[in-house]
């Protein structure tokens, strides 16, 4: 197949469908079919019941253990580059720390669940999304928390508040029920007891509804776009998240001789646009809410093109 051909092939059965339901759910805000406000009801549907049941039954099914290798070469390039864009941020872009902090998580932290689940599920089927498990497993516990604490240092709470504020981040991560799903289907495999058939198909029936549910969920919670806050600390953030974090992710997975189909999701993770976790940090902090917030829209609009183009490459 040409690479036109594989090209065209992506974009219109895996890419199009995606940005499609994100579209539909840009839509029926835009149009008042839904009020904003009522989207919230969605949201906790999609991430209490039907994701921790889509991500359960694919650990469920795979029986494949947490991939060690996967998580140490992912983070191994992921909190190095978060470092050194927090770096970038107070050095070149003069930016405080608490700022600086907010731009790295802009650069790095990925949108692995609303979209990777999606994306990963249908090209890769459950096989490939247990390894992209492996990574959200490790997403919100390592880089979240790293975050935080440079947020509390530049408000310079005491050590004591610090240690506080830490731990409520890390056991906020493992309340949260995409985490604790893949924690509790891990625990179960390792009991080896079959999941019973009735409740099988309950989380099968639920499972089903979540990609579709959560992509619409997602173009409906996306902020608005201002033209005014588009500016570098936007642009940057978005070209390391789309462009020089799958390159280094790329490079790495090739010197750790990670095989495929690991180091192709590893590499589409990487590629990933902003998530909305770093938009919460910011609104949070108080530091760089819009900016923040037109990473995460500018990031989503322009991976369109990005991930059609890497997955192209790489199957």
């Amino acid at each position: 197949m040409s690479n036109l051909a594989q090209i065209a092939t992506t974009l219109v059965s895996v890419i199009l469908p995606v940005f499609g339901l994100i579209l539909i759910g840009r839509l029926i805000i835009r149009f008042g079919v839904v009020d904003r406000s009522e989207t919230k009801g969605l949201t906790s549907l999609i991430f209490w019941i039907l994701l921790p049941s889509l991500l359960f039954l694919s650990i469920i099914g795979s029986r494949t253990p947490p991939r060690l290798d996967v998580i140490g070469v992912y983070f191994a390039v992921a909190l190095p580059m978060f470092a050194l864009s927090v770096l970038g941020g107070i050095a070149v872009m003069r930016m405080s720390v608490a700022q600086a902090a907010v731009f790295g998580l802009n650069a790095v932290f990925g949108n692995t669940v609303l979209l990777g689940i999606p994306i990963v599920s249908a090209i890769w089927g459950g096989a490939g999304l247990a390894i992209l498990l492996s990574i959200i497993a490790a997403h919100s516990l390592l880089l979240l928390p790293a975050a935080t604490v440079l947020v509390e240092l530049d408000r310079g709470e005491h050590r004591r508040r610090l240690v506080h504020t830490v731990r409520d981040t890390i056991v906020g991560s493992l309340k949260n029920p995409i985490i604790s799903s893949i924690m509790a289907a891990t625990v179960w495999n390792w009991t080896g007891v079959p999941v019973p058939e009735a409740l099988r198909r309950i989380l099968e029936l639920l499972a089903q509804a979540a990609p579709g549910l959560a992509l619409i969920s997602l173009g409906a919670s996306l902020p608005a776009l201002r033209r005014s806050t588009v500016g570098p600390p936007v642009l940057l953030a978005v070209a390391i998240k789309l462009a020089v974090m799958p390159l280094c992710m790329g490079l790495a997975v090739t010197l750790a001789a990670i095989p495929a189909p690991a180091s192709i999701i590893m590499i589409v993770t990487a590629a990933m646009p902003t998530g909305a976790n770093a938009f919460l940090l910011a609104h949070r902090s108080g530091a760089m809410m819009e900016v923040s917030a037109a990473t995460v829209v500018v990031a989503t609009i322009i991976s369109m093109a990005t991930l059609t183009a890497i997955i192209s490459a790489a199957t």
